[in-house]
């Protein structure tokens, strides 16, 4: 009996290893948090410094737009770099592969709202600036969503916490409220996401 229980066991995890990508790295989620918080706090030291800071003239200050598109860019591609360093060392140490059909999936329904939400965003810079903070929250957190059917469960929830920061967000039209949600939404949760799965999955 035990003997079968087993084996259905194995046969579920094997399973579940097909269709799920499992080694994404909590300590990524760490510190892509810790990378958003800190970002936030730039973007507010800058924003500090300009007096006339305000949403409806974003585009007319050129020096304030670049710096915050540099500041977002920066720790982007930072967070990326270091998710991928640790997923890589997490796949090689559960003997797992990198570039699989699962991890394809995941990729492809992760990018498809966050490219969409994106391309939203430089609409929005145009015409509704204020609004750009709560969109990149409800796309961002509208791709986790479709993404967790492809790797751990636990991330669905953090999709629908970012979601609902995403539309509360959009109610406000203040750049310091907009930078206090977005550090909540892309550094504290994503810190708590981070040590929930390390500690869960990893540890």
């Amino acid at each position: 009996m035990n003997q079968h229980l087993d084996d259905i066991t194995e046969i579920r995890a094997l399973m579940e290893r097909s269709t799920r990508f499992l080694s994404l790295s909590g300590l990524s989620g760490v510190f892509a948090g810790t990378f958003g918080l800190i970002a936030s706090g730039l973007a507010y030291f800058r924003i500090a410094q300009d007096k006339t800071a305000n949403y409806s003239r974003l585009l007319e200050n050129q020096a304030l737009l670049m710096d915050l598109v540099k500041i977002g860019v920066s720790t982007l591609i930072l967070t990326l770099i270091v998710a991928f360093v640790l997923t890589y060392r997490r796949v090689k140490k559960t003997n797992q592969t990198l570039w699989s059909t699962a991890s394809k999936r995941l990729l492809i329904n992760l990018m498809l709202p966050l490219v969409a939400g994106g391309l939203y965003c430089v609409v929005l810079l145009k015409h509704a600036p204020h609004l750009i903070d709560s969109s990149t929250l409800l796309f961002y957190g509208l791709a986790l969503i479709n993404a967790s059917k492809y790797t751990y469960n636990d991330i669905r929830y953090l999709g629908i916490a970012e979601v609902v920061l995403g539309i509360v967000s959009g109610f406000m039209n203040d750049y310091y409220v907009g930078l206090f949600f977005w550090a909540f939404g892309f550094g504290v949760l994503h810190i708590l996401y981070g040590i929930l799965l390390y500690r869960k999955y990893e540890n």
